[in-house]
């Protein structure tokens, strides 16, 4: 059954009801309840966070939770505040400078605004049959708010917009959506998939769909700031891991969800931990067949015990859903019940008891000293109550950010990550992370997965290079191999992706992003055939981006 947006919004309000109420208490017990003025987060896909990450690499400053997005833009603002004290080189200069642009309104103190933050369109066009189903193969565009593309022309068009008023605020994004049909795998691989997954063959979440064309809201959420505390309701996209290439339980791989969420932007200061950070949302998932209308609820915390070292701990549960009514015992039970509360029968749905499909995730990332350098990771185990209890079955992300070459190669910086989520334990399936017996469905919003692209059964590794003319000119070479393990998916597979991506900035307020992407397929299941499959995507953008007009207060429009 497919649910409007509004039957979504009142069933987020019935049940975040009591956390709302606690919240509206607050505000009104709290003598300095609106003394923390409101502000919107910046886009996940936003050109900021990369300019962020390298100045604060560059500079040393103490950065926002790298593991924790997206940031408000009040937060970015205090980050530009510590950066300012620290020393510069003339590359990290115009980075500061850039983003002083950007933020002046919060730097200054402006909070009120009504503004246009961007409007834009892309033109992308994919040449052979690409893949949009990390469910079990992979995706030929990761990480793109579930939109939705197929073999052809491809195009978006839209905006967004913000309104911030003293405590409360509010933001929209939108934008008009048409994808080519894309050609779904064969009846034989649907069978095989039904088979792995235990479910009918009209069940399987799969890619494949005609022509799409249709309106749909991107992050688009209204909120209120009290104290040390914000709290959104709508629909809203996270990323809960300091990788670039993927986050295990949260990314916005996956169109953004509806949910109510509660996040100290203004972190505590614990002795001996540090500063620490809180995140936690209620949400509920589309597009699940096996058990429709499931729930999802996320909790985060991040410690920051020195100026260059995070920690992140996290866990999600899909839970609820049709046959599964929103009782109290069922919402004890998904934070409280520690066992799996079932006989484990893949044949069966009806345990009461089960407390739903849990996964918890630890991440780090840390600043080397002296060098300007960032090793990280992320690593999540699904029903265990940490990675760092059962290594063995858990999947891990490592990388290293080297924010900028020696010498004559200053101007660019280097990335490297891996990936993988295949089982080193043999007493279990390959393809058991991201899926459950009771939500058969997966770790899923609308088909594409909520985390990481790696998928089920996946290794995976990645390196890209980025050429900073400016802030605001790039040009980034990057290549991507993903394998799949063949005891999860019937002889296996490979995708080895090459990208090309050009931005330019034409004007203060106008950005065009050139991007071209070849991509060989080896998966038989999918493909029907050994021999490898190439595809060729390239796509077109432009963005206007408004901005700041320090002389009369507000943003050019």
């Amino acid at each position: 059954m497919r649910l409007s947006p509004l039957s979504i919004a009142f069933s987020l309000l019935r049940v975040a009801a009591t956390s709302l109420s606690t919240i509206l208490m607050l505000i009104t017990l709290s003598t300095a309840a609106f003394a923390h003025a409101g502000s919107v987060y910046v886009p996940l896909d936003s050109w900021v966070y990369p300019v962020v990450e390298r100045l604060a690499v560059l500079t040393g400053s103490q950065a926002e939770v790298l593991g924790m997005r997206p940031w408000t833009r009040l937060q970015v603002a205090r980050f530009l505040e510590r950066a300012r004290e620290m020393r510069h080189s003339d590359e990290a200069d115009k980075l500061q400078e850039t983003l002083e642009r950007e933020f002046a309104p919060e730097l200054n103190s402006e909070l009120e605004q009504l503004a246009l933050e961007s409007s834009y369109s892309r033109t992308l066009q994919v040449g052979g049959t690409p893949v949009r189903d990390s469910f079990h193969f992979g995706q030929t565009i990761p990480n793109d708010f579930g939109r939705p593309y197929g073999q052809g022309s491809n195009h978006i068009t839209g905006g967004s917009g913000f309104l911030q008023y003293r405590a409360g605020f509010a933001y929209v994004r939108g934008e008009y959506q048409h994808a080519a049909s894309l050609r779904a795998p064969s009846a034989a691989a649907i069978d095989s998939l039904a088979h792995r997954d235990f479910v009918q063959p009209s069940q399987v979440l799969t890619q494949g769909s005609t022509k799409v064309d249709e309106f749909r809201l991107l992050d688009a959420y209204v909120g209120v700031s009290f104290s040390r505390w914000t709290a959104t309701l709508g629909k809203q996209s996270l990323w809960w891991g300091p990788a670039n290439g993927g986050a295990f339980l949260e990314s916005n791989n996956a169109e953004p969800i509806w949910m109510a969420r509660l996040t100290n932007d203004v972190p505590y200061k614990i002795p001996i931990l540090g500063k620490a950070r809180v995140d936690l949302f209620y949400g509920k998932l589309q597009g699940h067949k096996y058990r429709p209308q499931p729930w999802i609820h996320g909790e985060k915390i991040t410690f920051e015990p020195f100026k260059d070292l995070q920690i992140g701990f996290s866990r999600t549960i899909v839970f609820l859903g049709v046959g599964r009514g929103t009782t109290f015992g069922h919402i004890w039970d998904s934070y409280f019940n520690v066992d799996n509360g079932g006989p484990g029968n893949l044949t069966s749905n009806t345990d009461a008891n089960d407390p739903g499909d849990r996964r918890a995730a630890v991440d780090f990332s840390w600043k080397l000293p002296k060098i300007p350098v960032t090793l990280y990771s992320d690593s999540f185990c699904d029903d265990n109550p940490s990675p760092l209890a059962a290594p063995a079955r858990s999947a891990f992300r490592p990388g290293l950010y080297f924010a900028r070459l020696p010498g004559s190669l200053a101007k660019f910086d280097l990335r490297i990550e891996g990936a993988y989520t295949a089982s080193q334990d043999p007493r279990l399936p390959n393809g058991f992370n991201y899926w459950n017996s009771s939500y058969r469905d997966g770790y899923t919003n609308k088909v594409l997965l909520i985390g990481d692209t790696v998928g089920r059964a996946g290794v995976s590794w990645q390196a890209s290079s980025t050429y900073w003319i400016s802030p605001r000119n790039t040009v980034q070479l990057s290549f991507r191999n993903h394998y799949i393990s063949p005891q999860f998916l019937q002889g296996g597979g490979t995708q080895n992706d090459f990208r090309i991506v050009s931005t330019v900035q034409l004007k203060r307020s106008l950005e065009l992003e050139l991007g071209v992407q070849t991509e060989r397929v080896l998966i038989p299941l999918l493909t029907g055939s050994r021999d490898p499959k190439y595809n060729m995507s390239g796509w077109f953008g432009i963005k206007y981006l408004p901005q700041y007009d320090r002389n009369k207060g507000r943003r050019i429009y």
